[in-house]
């Protein structure tokens, strides 16, 4: 049996990680939503483009695959897939800012506190460690 603190970081998930990959599946799960959405209003509306809700639509599928791609990946302790979850948590800075903005104040501080919170218990030692990064 192997004690080396890399063997057992590779059994054990540290709490940060698992919470920051149950915020990627929810964030998902969330694009989801939005992307069924979006075509029941594409479809339903009289004064839309029913092509630009479809693209926006597909986006939004997108990214959330890519999102619980990444979750996924890391759940298994593979990192590759480490930079574009931070990267698409850094996403919500300037949406937040457009809320603002918009007057959105509330909606553009939950997406901060949101991206900047998973982004950082995605970077924090303990989730390096567990996913072998240095």
């Amino acid at each position: 049996m192997d004690d080396s603190p890399q063997a057992v970081s590779a059994v054990t998930t540290p709490t940060p990680l698992r919470v920051a990959l149950g915020s990627l599946l929810l964030q998902s799960l969330g694009l989801a939503a939005v992307a069924v959405w979006l075509v029941w209003l594409s479809l339903t509306a009289e004064e839309t483009s029913a092509g630009a809700g479809i693209a926006e639509a597909v986006i939004a599928l997108g990214v959330g695959a890519l999102m619980a791609g990444a979750a996924v990946s890391m759940g298994r302790g593979r990192p590759g897939m480490r930079g574009i979850a931070v990267f698409s948590q850094l996403l919500y800075l300037p949406l937040g800012y457009f809320m603002a903005q918009a007057g959105l104040g509330w909606y553009a501080a939950t997406a901060w506190a949101l991206g900047i919170g998973t982004a950082a218990l995605l970077i924090v030692p303990s989730s390096r460690a567990a996913l072998g990064v240095e």
